[in-house]
C-alpha cells in the first residue's frame, strides 16, 4: 500500500521546495517527560515497550494539532494492560491487538507498525487501511495499463525499470493518444534515481517522455497524466519531473514539522514551491487521473499542478500528504523500539495553499468519475476516455 507514500521510502530528505530549513532550537516540557524514558536501554517487557511507543509517539508524532485521539487518555488505558503482559506467545498476540486498538483513530494515513522479532515478525498494523478496507464500497487495486496500452498510438513505449519498492519494480508507459495527447504513468515515484542510471528500460522511456516534451512532429495539444495506482515514492521527482511540465514556478502549500521536544513544539510553516526546469517550456492543459490509491507523492503532484486549465478527472485520492523522512533532520517521524518494533509515521506536516488539510481526507477529483469494473473489463477506461474527449476540445 502506502510505503508510505512515502514521499521516499528510500533515502530523500523531504522538502518540497529543496530549500535549506535554519533549525531554531528550543526546550520544552511535554505532559510525560522523556527524560523519564532510557531509549539506550533495549526494552525486555512490555512495559517498557510502551512506555517507549508512548513517549516517542507523543514527541515524534506530527499531527497532534489536527488529531482526534486524546493521547493522554491512551496512557493511562493502555500501560496497566501492558505492565500485565508476560512474553508469551499469547500475550505477544495480545500487545498486538492493543497496538492496533490504540492507533485505530490516528489520522496520517502513512502510519504503521511492524513487529521486528519471534512470533510477530513481519505482522503489520496499518490504521488508514484498514478503516478504508471496511468501507462499504471499498475495492482493491486495479492495474489499468494493459487498458490504456489499447488507446494509445503505435510507438509507445513501456516496461519495467530496475528500481524496486517492497519488492516490486517501478513500472512505466509513456506514448501518445491520436498524436497530439501525450501520456504518461508510473506506479511510484523514482524517476530521477531510475533517470541517473547509466540505462535500462525506466530511463529509455522517461528520455523519450523528456523529449516529446520539447518538441514532437505533431505538437502536444495536452498532457494526461495518470496518477491512478501510484502510491508516492521520492520527492526529488516533484521538481524533477512536473518542474518540465510547467512555464513558471507554482506555490502550492506549507509544510512544517516539529522542534525540539514536546507534543505541539513546531516548526514555522514553510511555503511548498514546485521550480520550473528552465530547459522545458510546455505550457498546455494537464489531465490528471486519479483513483483511490492514488497516494502520497502523487496528491502532491494533483495538488501543485491542479489549476483552472488543468483538471483532475476520477476518485478522491488516498489521503496521506504527510512526508516521511529521518526523525534526526526534523525530531519528528519514523522510529524503532529496541529491536521489536518499528513505526513509520509521517515527518512533515502539509497544507495546501489555500490552508486545506487534506491527511485522511484525499483530495477531491475536478470532475468524478467512479472506477466501473464492468467496463474495465469490456476494455473501456472512462475516466481516460473523459481525459481525452477534454483535451480534444
Amino acid at each position: 500500500m502506502i510505503n508510505a507514500l512515502c514521499f521516499n521510502r528510500r533515502r530523500s530528505l523531504v522538502n518540497y521546495r529543496n530549500i535549506c530549513f535554519l533549525f531554531i532550537l528550543f526546550f520544552s516540557v511535554s505532559c510525560k517527560k522523556s527524560t523519564a524514558i532510557d531509549y539506550n536501554e533495549k526494552p525486555d517487557n512490555f512495559q517498557k515497550i510502551f512506555l517507549q511507543f508512548w513517549d516517542k509517539m507523543n514527541n515524534q508524532y506530527v499531527f497532534w494539532d489536527k488529531e482526534q485521539t486524546n493521547w493522554d487518555a491512551v496512557y493511562k488505558e493502555y500501560k496497566p494492560l501492558f505492565e500485565k503482559l508476560s512474553n508469551s506467545e499469547a500475550d505477544q498476540q495480545k500487545a498486538v491487538s492493543y497496538f492496533r486498538q490504540l492507533s485505530t483513530g490516528l489520522i496520517d494515513n502513512h502510519f504503521n507498525i511492524t513487529f521486528n522479532e519471534g512470533a510477530l515478525k513481519n505482522v503489520t498494523i496499518n490504521p488508514g487501511y484498514d478503516r478504508k478496507s471496511k468501507a462499504i464500497d471499498f475495492r482493491g487495486r486495479f492495474n489499468y495499463d494493459p487498458i490504456v496500452k489499447t488507446y494509445l498510438d503505435a510507438g509507445f513505449l513501456s516496461g519495467k525499470g530496475d528500481i524496486t519498492d517492497s519488492g516490486v519494480p517501478i513500472s512505466l508507459t509513456a506514448g501518445t493518444i491520436n498524436k497530439n495527447l501525450l501520456y504518461f504513468h508510473c506506479n511510484f515515484f523514482a524517476l530521477k534515481e531510475s533517470f541517473d542510471l547509466k540505462e535500462g528500460k525506466a530511463k529509455e522511456i522517461l528520455t523519450y517522455f523528456f523529449a516529446q516534451l520539447k518538441g514532437s512532429p505533431v505538437p502536444i495539444k495536452a498532457i494526461i497524466l495518470d496518477l491512478r495506482n501510484n502510491n508516492g515514492g521520492n520527492v526529488t521527482d516533484l521538481n524533477f519531473f512536473a518542474g518540465k511540465l510547467i512555464d513558471k514556478d507554482i506555490s502550492f502549500g506549507y509544510t512544517r514539522a516539529k522542534t525540539g521536544m514536546g507534543k505541539l513544539n513546531y516548526l514555522p510553516w514553510l511555503e511548498s514551491r514546485l521550480k520550473h526546469d528552465p530547459e522545458y517550456q510546455v505550457n498546455v492543459p494537464i489531465i490528471l487521473l486519479a483513483d483511490r490509491f492514488s497516494a502520497s507523492l502523487s496528491e502532491i503532484m494533483m495538488i501543485a499542478l491542479k489549476s483552472d486549465k488543468n483538471l483532475v478527472i476520477g476518485e478522491q485520492t488516498y489521503g496521506a500528504t504527510g512526508a516521511i523522512s529521518n526523525a534526526d533532520i526534523f525530531n519528528s517521524g519514523p522510529f524503532t523500539i529496541g529491536n521489536f518494533l518499528s513505526v513509520k509515521t509521517s515527518a512533515v506536516e502539509f497544507k495546501g495553499i489555500d490552508g486545506t488539510f487534506y491527511e485522511n481526507k484525499g483530495l477531491n477529483p475536478d470532475i468524478y468519475v467512479p472506477f466501473n469494473l464492468t467496463d474495465l473489463a469490456a476494455g473501456r477506461d472512462n475516466q481516460l476516455e473523459l481525459a481525452i474527449k477534454i483535451s480534444n476540445k
